[in-house]
């Protein structure tokens, strides 16, 4: 397990400005949804690589996870989402905090966006593998990245909530990391596979 710099940053910048409860709810709900992740790779006896912690999410990475069947893919893709939304509706049952509650449908909602890493992405790239080649898959999410990532930012700013900005500017350093190592996981798709290595503009 890796933690990032930027957590770090998170719980300084929450314990400043007295928002630490806040905080924690978000990263009770983090764990439900990285939870239901791991469930459901476990039912298909998939082994984990790593997982890192950031500021706005965990990032799971399976070992030989571009061998796996496209509908494998889909379902632990949104295994994270099912699981925040069945908790959700577990706590409104029973009548639970009104936060926890709010927080676990703000994150399966956020996390629909098909904007990498989130996984909304990974659901779109799980269902594309099964109909393009992976080289295609990867200049498809490229731009949807740039599209979505931009209706995201003028959604901000025309609703007025300026304090997702930082949300976005995350997500936009995120997306560069990303088309960085578009090469870099296309070989690792073609060694995974057993395929003679290429390249990708």
């Amino acid at each position: 397990m890796k933690i990032d710099f930027s957590f770090y940053i998170a719980i300084i910048l929450s314990l400043i400005s007295g928002q630490i409860d806040i905080y924690l709810t978000y990263l009770i709900a983090l764990t439900i949804h990285e939870c239901g992740h791991l469930i459901i790779a476990s039912i298909f006896k998939w082994e984990i690589f790593e997982l890192k912690i950031s500021a706005i999410g965990g990032f799971l990475t399976f070992k030989d996870d571009l061998t796996k069947p496209a509908w494998e893919s889909f379902c632990v893709a949104s295994g994270g989402i099912i699981f925040n939304i069945i908790f959700g509706l577990i706590l409104l049952l029973l009548d639970g905090p009104a936060t926890l509650i709010y927080t676990q449908f703000a994150i399966a909602i956020f996390n629909l966006l098909p904007i990498t890493p989130l996984d909304g992405s990974r659901l779109i790239q799980a269902f594309l593998r099964g109909v393009l080649d992976y080289k295609m898959v990867l200049k498809v999410i490229r731009i949807a990245n740039i599209i979505f990532l931009i209706i995201f930012i003028l959604t901000i700013a025309i609703l007025g909530l300026e304090q997702y900005f930082i949300v976005a500017g995350i997500l936009a350093i995120l997306v560069f990391k990303y088309h960085k190592m578009v090469p870099y996981l296309y070989q690792r798709y073609r060694i995974q596979n057993n395929e003679t290595i290429d390249t990708i503009s």
